[in-house]
């Protein structure tokens, strides 16, 4: 008899994302809650609730018969009770396309301990995908790395989900340094790109560590939220915020430096931009109303996940909404 692996045995660490580990977070995906009910646009049937009127699984109200109107849903006990013809509405259960847009690019081959941004990334891309499919949504993929984007089409299908993994383990793979050898594309590129394939009521979700999400994707994010739901998941190293109080030798696979504990001034420097960074990201999303919810690497993904999209704690996602 096949065992599922509990959720609490998934860890995911190193350097470099592994198929059998992303494919496992399928058993996480059966405790997450990616979206509360509400009303979407959309005209596939789905687990969503959407403005379209018909046969659904939700009753609405009863109201006079009108010309047209599905002679199966009158409803013939307030019909004999008034007298006149009354039918029935329901809201219709709708999907809704899932795009994940996965940042690979070289400043996510970093991490400080337990995992690189880059792996708790594709570890929540691939949870994401699986609980989408769970509620039979569509999913889809745009990764996005320094020079190229992959693009997995919407599809209600597990091999929808494993496209994005193979995509993602193989894009990981390639990294191995911080600094892109050859520059790299901006996030306006990958949110341009996504404008191009998201239909309108698809929900999309950013991971990414966003170091440039800035006023010059202000206005690709204004033209997305406008047809589509956007989540921004900011993926931080705790070292990315805080240098330590220890001293510290340092590369980007070609150089070394030494970071001498006694430069509090230079600390000191360093949070106050990072928090600046952070700030400025922050703003970003309040002016756009688009959620945005921290991951931090250096801790276990799986209680992580659980934090914000566990159907048992949706109060951890009006905790971290930005409001």
């Amino acid at each position: 008899m096949h065992t599922a692996t509990p959720p609490s045995d998934l860890d995911l660490r190193g350097a470099y994302p592994e198929v059998n580990s992303l494919v496992q977070m399928r058993y996480v995906a059966r405790q997450l809650q990616l979206f509360k009910p509400r009303l979407v646009r959309s005209d596939q049937a789905g687990g969503l609730l959407t403005r379209y009127r018909g046969r659904g699984m939700n009753f609405e109200e009863v109201r006079d018969y009108q010309a047209g109107d599905d002679v199966r849903s009158i409803d013939w006990r307030v019909t004999a009770r008034t007298g006149t013809t009354h039918t029935k509405l329901y809201q219709e259960e709708r999907e809704r396309p899932i795009v994940i847009l996965l940042d690979l690019r070289s400043p996510m081959f970093f991490g400080s301990h337990r995992a690189f941004k880059s792996v708790a990334a594709s570890g929540i891309a691939a949870a994401l995908g699986w609980a989408g499919l769970q509620h039979s949504d569509r999913i889809g993929a745009l990764l996005f790395s320094d020079n190229d984007i992959d693009t997995v089409r919407p599809k209600r299908s597990h091999h929808a989900v494993l496209a994005m993994i193979h995509s993602a383990v193989d894009r990981a793979s390639k990294l191995q340094s911080p600094i892109a050898e050859n520059g790299s594309q901006s996030m306006q590129t990958l949110l341009e790109e996504a404008r191009r394939i998201a239909r309108p009521g698809s929900a999309l979700f950013l991971i990414s560590d966003c170091h440039d999400l800035n006023q010059d994707c202000s206005q690709s994010l204004y033209l997305l939220s406008r047809h589509a739901d956007l989540q921004v998941l900011r993926i931080t190293d705790p070292l990315e915020q805080h240098l330590p109080d220890q001293s510290l030798t340092i590369s980007d696979g070609r150089q070394r430096t030494f970071l001498y504990a006694g430069n509090r001034p230079l600390r000191e420097h360093f949070a106050e931009k990072q928090a600046q960074a952070r700030a400025d990201v922050e703003q970003l999303c309040r002016r756009h109303r688009l959620p945005l919810l921290d991951f931090d690497n250096t801790k276990p993904i799986v209680g992580e996940l659980m934090s914000f999209y566990g159907s048992r704690q949706q109060n951890g996602w009006h905790k971290n909404k930005r409001q």
